[in-house]
């Protein structure tokens, strides 16, 4: 029993002798890079209704203006490989006595006369805002561009309804926060 005993020291002392022995340290350290993956799905951009009153023709006129991510639409790719659902964003213009002026959902195709094919493809309409009154025209600011929440790239546009219901289409030329007059 006493050999068993002393073996079994003999091991323990020989294990602690290892463990205080000192390793050779490597000044290299490897790290596998972390590859980002896009999202499976597309990403949807959160849906958006604004509605207010603007004085226009001597009246109070109403809009309303509503995004909704549209399945229904080609998904738009971006450069990183992401994938998004497009947008419709439906503008409508209610006169005074509440009977409609005007009434339409667009979608980035809409704005292709002043937009290229090669952005429309891996763009989105983002958004349409009320701007201002231009005389016997109202005046909205819309925007298609990268659908990514991080990126700042778009094109500004002005989507211009006339007192007839007419639309136009240009491109947004004013500096930012410059209004015309």
């Amino acid at each position: 029993m006493k050999f068993v005993q002393t073996l079994f020291a003999a091991v323990v002392v020989a294990l602690a002798f290892s463990a205080c022995g000192e390793k050779k340290q490597e000044k290299d350290i490897i790290a596998k890079k972390p590859v980002v993956k896009a999202p499976a799905s597309p990403v949807r951009m959160q849906d958006s209704s604004f509605s207010d009153a603007v004085d226009w023709l001597g009246k109070q006129y109403s809009f309303s203006i509503v995004r909704t991510a549209d399945t229904g639409l080609p998904v738009v790719v971006d450069d990183a490989g992401g994938k998004y659902y497009d947008n419709k964003i439906a503008v409508n213009v209610k006169r005074p006595d509440g009977t409609v002026f005007f009434d339409k959902t667009f979608t980035k195709d809409d704005f292709s006369s002043q937009v290229s094919g090669d952005y429309l493809k891996k763009s989105a309409l983002l958004g349409v805002v009320f701007d201002h009154v231009d005389g016997d025209n109202l005046v909205f600011a819309a925007s298609v561009g990268a659908p990514d929440a991080l990126s700042d790239d778009y094109v500004p546009l002005l989507l211009t309804v006339s007192r007839m219901g007419a639309v136009s289409i240009s491109k947004d030329m004013r500096l930012d926060g410059e209004m015309e007059e």
